[in-house]
């Protein structure tokens, strides 16, 4: 599957051209994705309230602690409101997700309301920098759809403005809330999720939309993804004048948390994971660079070498101390846009694309495994604990 990778650098510089509009942000419309059918199984996709336009997905982080995700997923259902909340918080940071106790320590947090922390609103900046606008270019196991990693306005994208991201966002919440209460529930949706494709391209208008949620004094936290390319990007902007002065720390005085996924251990695992020439060094910079603003951060690592995961823990336990304490691997599966994503690849290669599927799901199930099983040797050896038995939002992190 190698073939020519692009530069994430120089991408991130052309998406800017047509992710931003005057004060909006092209964002993905999943009326028509794969995307959109594979992720409105418990709640219906949400429209822009003002277009109608269905730009708003949720998803369900842990599926044990909601009642509907819990029937559809066919698990048994954890009531967190009869637990105790001790025996609450060992179940959800042992979850696939354990992203309601990222929230931990927000002053408003209560472990008997964690649902409110569980269902994201989410929106996704329309275009990926490890993208080169092709139907096989991307991560290879990213679950968004092609097209709306691309860039390119028109169908299936749309302009997105901050006030109509938090009306929608009040508007769904209320239709979620009524949904909830007729199974005997209260729930309150919390987190606005800026997603994508690569939001740290748009931080001007996520910081914008940050401003418009305080002055209306509303009780939203955040969360912000980023693929770690993207760090010298925001010094470019900054210097250029597109992004004003210290906008990441501008943006840390908000409570917003950060997904930082790491695509790689080594080089070659890292560029073959993304089809780019993203680098280690580019990786680590984002990731300091996020630490020093002041962000709390949560590391999602995605298919790692097994056989290089040790060494790459070492190195950034001397750069970060205690990072790989809050590091998590995520499981890989198969969806509807990463099955299209390889299918076409196949077609390319001219192989069977059912041999070329199974291939890659093998491939993510044994670097799954064996990954955990070197992040239990590894923690237990240097910290005395094993893979998640620490919540990571008690983990404390600083830069050397």
């Amino acid at each position: 599957m190698k073939k020519g990778r692009i530069d994430p650098i120089k991408r991130a510089l052309e998406l800017r051209k047509t992710l931003i509009e005057g004060d909006k942000v092209l964002v993905t419309d999943f009326s028509d994705t794969l995307q959109g059918k594979d992720t409105s199984r418990v709640i219906d996709l949400m429209p822009n309230v003002a277009t109608g336009e269905y730009v708003f997905r949720t998803k369900v982080n842990v599926k044990a602690i909601d009642p509907i995700a819990a029937e559809e997923y066919g698990v048994e259902f954890f009531d967190v409101r009869d637990k105790n909340p001790i025996e609450t918080e060992a179940f959800i940071k042992r979850g696939e997700f354990d992203f309601p106790l990222w929230f931990k320590h927000h002053p408003d947090f209560k472990i008997g309301k964690a649902m409110d922390y569980n269902l994201p609103f989410i929106i996704q900046v329309a275009g990926c920098n490890f993208h080169n606008g092709t139907e096989t270019g991307g991560c290879w196991y990213c679950f968004v759809d092609d097209k709306s990693n691309d860039g390119i306005p028109g169908k299936g994208k749309s302009l997105l403005g901050s006030a109509e991201t938090v009306d929608s966002m009040l508007a769904a919440r209320e239709k979620i809330k009524n949904t909830y209460k007729k199974l005997g529930h209260d729930l309150e949706i919390r987190v606005l999720r800026t997603s994508g494709g690569e939001p740290t391209i748009a931080l001007d208008w996520v910081l914008n939309t940050w401003r418009e949620i305080g002055e209306r004094g509303l009780d939203f936290v955040g969360q912000i993804d980023s693929n770690l390319s993207t760090g010298q990007v925001v010094d470019d902007f900054e210097r250029q004048g597109i992004y004003e002065p210290h906008t990441l720390e501008k943006l840390a005085e908000y409570p917003i948390k950060v997904l930082t996924a790491l695509k790689g251990v080594d080089e070659e695992n890292l560029q073959s994971n993304v089809q780019s020439t993203a680098t280690m060094e580019t990786q680590l910079y984002s990731l300091k660079k996020f630490l020093k603003a002041g962000f709390d951060i949560y590391p999602q690592m995605y298919n790692p070498n097994p056989k290089t995961l040790a060494k790459y823990l070492e190195r950034i336990e001397g750069e970060i101390p205690n990072l790989p304490l809050r590091i998590h691997i995520g499981p890989l599966k198969l969806y509807g846009p990463n099955k299209a994503r390889l299918t076409a690849e196949a077609q390319r290669l001219g192989v069977d694309p059912e041999k070329l599927i199974a291939e890659k799901q093998t491939e993510w199930n044994n670097n799954y495994q064996n990954s955990c099983e070197v992040m239990e040797a590894y923690l237990k050896t240097v910290h005395g604990v094993g893979y998640k038995d620490i919540v990571r939002s008690d983990v404390e992190l600083t830069v050397k």
